[in-house]
């Protein structure tokens, strides 16, 4: 894996106090239909009351939306704009949702996507693509690349500057932001400005099992009640895992992408690979800013922790430099 730990020695400490760790959630790939809604019901919910209570939430909820029907990767899919009240020319950010390429939606990312689009005046786009098991490898990433080619010839119409586009993601959207960084650069689309990857999911392949994924295995939210692996249904064979578009980290060229930013929750097994993945970057003369939130868990930014906002605050400052 090579000397990953370039920017700091992870302590692999224990969960802040403040963090409640929720249950394993029932997933059924055999009847997605039913447990999405339920899951997407329940999470927008406890979403919705929990910033009802911050002070945020009357300003966040000014923000414009607009939900727009787009051709993706041979299918349509819904795509979300989020613009400020005086949008123009604004930073454009790509927000691609986490959930595993299986499980989520743009409406449990509702807040995430106004917060940002309030705190830095940003046109923020968040594309609804296809999930697994029904829709496998590539197709999910097919739409995420064609979502940002159609940002890229139609932003202006909504404020959004196409000189200042900017992709970012949390987990498995971490992973697609990567790799359609990638894509961008290997097709000549320079239009790419910065990256802003949240505990981003950089290899999918097996491999040697890194410190995080040992120390943070079991009891720290990353894991499942289900009896397929949600992450086996998104791929149609073993090998595509090993390929880059899958498993970016994989990748044997890492130069010329976006100036980066990776943001890790400490207490996550993905934590050394967000560490791997940056580590790379930098090698291949990437300007790379790292943050790591001591104490958190995976998927904290979709909660109303403090450090939940200090996230998605350095987030968006870095697009702003």
């Amino acid at each position: 894996m090579g000397d990953y730990r370039k920017f700091f020695e992870p302590d692999y400490g224990e969960v802040a106090p403040e963090v409640e760790i929720m249950t394993p959630q029932n997933m059924d790939m055999d009847n997605t239909k039913v447990w999405r809604a339920k899951s997407n019901y329940e999470s927008v919910s406890a979403m919705t009351l929990a910033y009802q209570k911050c002070n945020c939430y009357e300003k966040i909820m000014k923000i414009q939306t607009t939900d727009i029907k787009i051709q993706a990767a041979e299918e349509k899919i819904n795509v979300r704009v989020y613009m400020p009240e005086k949008a123009e020319k604004c930073p454009v950010m790509i927000f691609y949702h986490g959930g595993a390429f299986s499980m989520n939606s743009i409406d449990v990312y509702e807040y995430v996507c106004r917060y940002m689009a309030w705190y830095g005046e940003l046109v923020v786009v968040s594309p609804d693509y296809h999930l697994a098991p029904e829709y496998k490898f590539p197709q999910g990433l097919n739409e995420a690349y064609d979502t940002m080619l159609w940002v890229i010839e139609n932003i202006s119409d909504y404020g959004g500057d196409i000189e200042d586009i900017n992709v970012c993601g949390d987990s498995s959207g971490g992973n697609f932001a990567a790799v359609v960084s990638m894509m961008a650069r290997d097709n000549n689309v320079s239009k790419i400005n910065k990256q802003i990857l949240f505990y981003p999911l950089t290899t999918n392949s097996e491999r040697e099992i890194t410190e995080s994924e040992k120390r943070y295995e079991t009891g720290y939210f990353l894991e499942y009640n289900c009896q397929k692996d949600p992450m086996q249904c998104y791929f149609n064979t073993e090998e595509e895992k090993e390929n880059p578009l899958a498993s970016p980290l994989l990748a044997k060229d890492f130069s010329r992408l976006p100036k980066t930013c990776v943001i890790s929750a400490e207490c996550d097994p993905l934590l050394d690979q967000g560490l791997m993945y940056a580590a790379r970057l930098e090698d291949a003369g990437v300007e790379v800013e790292y943050h790591i939130l001591k104490g958190m868990v995976h998927g904290f930014l979709n909660w109303t922790y403090g450090k939940s906002f200090e996230a998605m605050n350095y987030a968006v400052e870095f697009v702003k430099k």
